[in-house]
């Protein structure tokens, strides 16, 4: 079974896009609301009515479940209370299948061949627990709108994990789970490709809101642009290394997706953030040791 997650808050309206993505190739959605209407930061937060209508008239084959629930906790720092939303979806979304959490403003470029990819590996919906497994896929950032397109973050070692067969979240939706896949399959991420009143609201009540200094990022955001994009390099807030420079893709090219994920990137992904399965799990430590080395090499 195939189940998927959304968190609806502020930014719902990027859901009208997300949601049809996916809609056909899944058997559940579940949206979560905070009946509060409350952000993870305890601001008040607005969605429109019509969105719920909506996705009633939308949802022709009765695949969308509503859930609300208290998702504010006051003494949680803004991460906590997203991990912990995240949980409560997954106990909303029920036992058993592969569930898959997507934020509202990320858009799956081919969920059809994701569901297949996921169908191959049914192996581990047997005994999950005793086989728990992550699944990555490569996220697209898109960091600012600019006239006839957007700027994007170019080579970026950037994946994030979408499904598991045990979703027990440890920060976010990361479950930690020590058998990982990063897939090359892409998740488009509006992100900071909003506008300006909409990115302070972001950067005010999102999860990474006491993860450094939010503002002063925005500011550098606010002066970025089609003359001096090529100039910035080395730039993501927490882990510069992560975005290395930006690049211009039209709206046309955005909308076939002509942004290719090449095989190095990959690798040198896969090798930055974890020790391949097999080396850890078939070599000899003086032998692993070695690749690390090796890999190290590679990546800087």
């Amino acid at each position: 079974m195939i189940k998927v997650g959304f968190l609806v808050s502020y930014d719902f309206k990027y859901l009208y896009k997300s949601i049809p993505l996916v809609y056909e190739a899944s058997d559940l959605i579940v949206l979560a609301v905070d009946k509060d209407r409350l952000t993870w930061s305890g601001n008040p937060l607005y969605i429109d009515p019509l969105f719920f209508d909506w996705v009633k008239e939308f949802d022709t084959l009765k695949k969308i479940v509503i859930y609300e629930d208290a998702f504010y906790i006051a003494k949680n720092t803004p991460a906590e209370n997203d991990t912990r939303e995240r949980n409560l979806l997954a106990k909303a979304m029920g036992e058993g299948g592969w569930h898959i959490q997507i934020d509202s403003d990320e858009y799956f470029n081919d969920f059809k061949g994701f569901v297949s990819f996921l169908n191959e590996k049914k192996q581990y919906l047997k005994n999950p627990k005793k086989q728990p497994i992550e699944i990555h896929v490569q996220w697209i950032t898109l960091f600012k709108k600019v006239k006839g397109g957007f700027l994007y973050i170019k080579d970026s070692l950037d994946a994030v994990e979408v499904a598991t067969n045990y979703p027990k979240y440890k920060y976010m939706r990361a479950t930690r789970h020590s058998k990982k896949i990063i897939t090359k399959f892409i998740l488009l991420h509006q992100s900071w490709a909003r506008d300006d009143d909409e990115i302070y609201t972001k950067i005010t009540n999102w999860s990474h809101r006491d993860d450094s200094d939010n503002v002063a990022f925005f500011e550098f955001w606010k002066n970025i642009s089609l003359e001096n994009y090529k100039e910035v390099t080395n730039f993501h807030e927490n882990d510069p290394t992560k975005w290395k420079a930006l690049e211009f893709v039209s709206e046309a090219e955005l909308d076939s997706l002509k942004i290719n994920i090449s095989d190095f990137q990959l690798f040198k992904l896969k090798t930055k953030k974890y020790l391949v399965q097999f080396i850890r799990e078939n070599l000899s430590a003086s032998t692993q040791e070695k690749i690390k080395t090796i890999f190290k090499k590679l990546v800087k």
